[in-house]
């Protein structure tokens, strides 16, 4: 069994990139090696292993996806005081060091702030941003969704200590195994319903999910804890000020983050195309759309 630095195993695919300041950042390469690269920013409790429902699809559509866990998750070393705007630096970092000039972004749910980030820092790198079922910024996420939803994004925003005890409470800081995890999806898959559901009754789609979660949980629980008082609090720059082209897709159905709020984000970026999936959730526009997805960057790819 090989051992991460962290003494804990590393038994899932990957590699990573060694950084100036001696962090590894993990990353996973799937899809057509020679094709245009596309930087894949997970959810959150996700890691670099969502790419693998990709890979057939980015493979068809001649796309390497380089999906890449952030600091403290996976492979990828925790950072000190580790901010959202960090980011582009730690992507442009890796870009330099795998060789890649241009590529593009795509973030699922938590990952979208990061890959907007990128796409606000650095637009001369990036061909196009894609948001599949998006985290939206706290002050759209403040107004959208029902009224449960709404209080909990203020209490988070204003509250971050709150937030960080309620949070130890329900991710702690031991590792959960696989069947913890799987026990804990099916439990979520039953509240989301519709596609969702079906999604994770499918026996190796929820296996796939599990080893996702349980990846991100092999350094504890605190770079999960840190990451949502991070989005609740403002990013830092504002979505308008993204310069390249936007591609947003979202499920009608979404019990996590609701179309709404979608739609409101929509409206405040520069150049979107947004694309809605009556019928689809959360999870399941990743997954069943996942053509759809890698032809529209194909598109873009230059």
């Amino acid at each position: 069994m090989i051992l991460t630095e962290g003494g804990v195993p590393e038994n899932e695919p990957g590699s990573t990139v060694r950084l100036h300041d001696g962090r590894a950042l993990g990353y996973l390469d799937v899809g057509a090696a020679e094709g245009p690269p596309v930087f894949h920013f997970h959810g959150h409790g996700s890691s670099r292993l969502e790419a693998l429902v990709l890979a057939d699809a980015a493979r068809s559509a001649g796309l390497r996806i380089l999906a890449f866990d952030r600091p403290g998750i996976g492979r990828s070393a925790p950072r000190p005081g580790d901010r959202l705007l960090d980011w582009p630096a730690d992507i442009l970092e890796a870009a330099d060091l795998l060789g890649i000039g241009r590529f593009a972004v795509q973030g699922m749910s938590a990952g979208g702030p990061y890959a907007l980030a990128c796409a606000r820092a650095c637009p001369a790198r990036i061909t196009v941003c894609s948001l599949v079922s998006a985290l939206p910024p706290p002050a759209i996420a403040r107004r959208s969704g029902p009224l449960k939803r709404r209080l909990a994004w203020w209490i988070a925003s204003l509250f971050p200590r709150y937030l960080r005890r309620r949070l130890r409470q329900f991710r702690p800081d031991g590792i959960p195994t696989r069947e913890m995890i799987t026990a804990r999806l099916m439990r979520m898959a039953h509240w989301l319903g519709g596609e969702d559901l079906a999604l994770m009754r499918n026996p190796a789609m929820l296996d796939l999910m599990a080893r996702t979660m349980t990846e991100t949980a092999l350094q504890g629980g605190a770079a999960n804890r840190t990451e949502i008082e991070r989005l609740a609090r403002p990013w830092g720059f504002r979505i308008g000020d993204v310069p390249v082209p936007v591609l947003l897709w979202h499920g009608g159905e979404d019990r996590i983050l609701p179309v709404e709020a979608a739609r409101l984000m929509a409206g405040r970026l520069r150049q979107c195309a947004a694309t809605y999936y009556d019928g689809e959730g959360h999870f399941s526009v990743l997954v069943n759309r996942s053509h759809d997805l890698m032809c529209a960057l194909r598109a873009h790819a230059r």
